[in-house]
């Protein structure tokens, strides 16, 4: 019999962690932090490193790895990943101390100590890990380098997602969901967007670059606040692709050290060559001194972060935000206690104690890394009848709506942390 665990992610979006138990082994899934409304990192359930053979991380988000060095404090498990996303969970760990270095329990030591263990894979590589035992890695389609995990123990054959998207984008190929067998036992899958639709990608991004067409045709700035991994990029290469090179392309905070990293992993690309172009038509702000100077011309401006929470994105709002003819465009999912949200509910945002009224256009797009309704539809039905469907990372009222749709199917629901789930 092999036991899942669900340490986080159960009933939540995000703090994703799912230990596996067999016989004889116990695999870790991710490992991820959630925040609170303070900004505080809320970890998941307690697992003994030195019970571990293998952890296992699917992408570089704070919310499937943030939690991981904490392993590595008093033991020393292999680490199972892509050598990308190795390199960019290391920038996010880094980040993550400056920020709220006083809540965590882990400091740059035992990020190097988890780095140290990396065995870095490739898509389509299959980890023998003994007795019978593999672990097997497939594009997921979500982040460049992201994976799915094949875990085969005790003969379950165990699916785990991570963060998924079947559909293809300018930065990546869509999730490789026919590397996996159809009658595996139980599929461990997020369901983020459950609760709805993802507009067509065509459209989404003919909507998007016209947006930014007409506000620097009309003499303005565009603002892109991005998350750090996937979205800043995908941008960049949309920007590119459609030909929006009149103006400078400037790229800021992290986002430039995640563009330079992903730019030595070509083999996680859809496009390469795009993606190489992107990179000699972008400019990095370097300095303060640089950043002052961005804001005089008319220029497209990449910056994190996402939600408008902090980083350089909140300088450039403060500096734009006044011109009718500038354009602050959000290309992602904004959480209802971020400055994004505030932004496009009230029309302002509150920095430093500082109301900043925002005569800017403002608009705002979906541009998701995550399958939406439709394709975790097909995502289920893909597999046997018979195979198990375990819900994470979702809300219970998104995931029952999506199990609603297949009544004679297994399908589990997860409600909250800490619940056990035999296969």
């Amino acid at each position: 019999m092999v036991t899942l665990t669900v340490l986080g992610g159960g009933g939540e979006v995000g703090r994703m962690a799912i230990l596996v138990r067999g016989r004889d082994k116990a695999i870790l899934l991710d490992y991820g932090v959630n925040f609170d409304n303070e900004g505080r990192p809320v970890f998941p359930l307690h697992v003994r490193p030195k019970d571990l053979a293998a952890v296992v991380l699917s992408h570089a988000h704070l919310d499937h790895c943030g939690a991981l060095p904490e392993l590595y404090i008093s033991a020393s498990p292999p680490l199972y990943t892509t050598a990308l996303t190795s390199e960019l969970a290391e920038i996010m760990f880094r980040d993550a101390i400056k920020l709220s270095g006083y809540y965590l329990p882990y400091e740059v030591e035992e990020v190097r100590n988890a780095l140290r263990r990396v065995n870095p894979v490739n898509y389509g590589d299959e980890i023998d890990l003994g007795g019978g035992d593999s672990l097997k890695f497939i594009n997921a389609g979500h982040v460049p380098g992201s994976s799915m995990i094949l875990v085969d123990i005790d003969g379950v054959k165990i699916l785990f997602t991570g963060d998924f998207n079947l559909a293809p984008t300018n930065l990546l190929n869509g999730a490789d969901l026919y590397s996996v067998p159809r009658n595996v036992d139980a599929v461990v899958m997020e369901a983020t967007y459950a609760g709805g639709t993802h507009p067509p990608r065509d459209r989404l991004e003919s909507d998007f670059v016209n947006a930014v067409k007409e506000t620097i045709e009309g003499g303005g700035s565009v603002l892109l606040p991005s998350f750090t991994i996937g979205r800043a990029q995908e941008l960049l290469v949309t920007l590119v692709k459609a030909g929006l090179v009149e103006v400078p392309i400037y790229v800021d905070g992290l986002a430039r050290i995640a563009n330079r990293i992903i730019s030595k992993y070509p083999q996680f690309l859809r496009d390469p060559n795009l993606y190489a172009k992107a990179m000699r038509y972008s400019v990095e702000v370097m300095s303060s001194q640089q950043r002052r100077s961005v804001v005089k011309e008319r220029s497209i401006i990449i910056t994190p972060a996402g939600m408008l929470k902090g980083g350089a994105a909140l300088f450039y709002l403060k500096h734009i935000a006044g011109d009718d003819k500038n354009a602050v465009i959000l290309p992602s999912y904004q959480a209802p206690d971020s400055n994004g949200f505030e932004l496009l509910s009230r029309g302002f945002v509150d920095i430093d104690k500082a109301r900043v009224e925002v005569k800017a256009k403002v608009y705002w797009f979906d541009f998701s890394a995550h399958s939406g309704l439709q394709e975790l539809m097909s995502f289920i039905s893909y597999f046997s009848e018979d195979t198990k469907i375990i819900m994470v990372h979702t809300t219970p009222s998104s995931a029952f709506r999506l199990a609603s749709q297949f009544p004679d199917r297994p399908i589990h629901v997860t409600l909250s942390p800490g619940e056990d789930i035999e296969i």
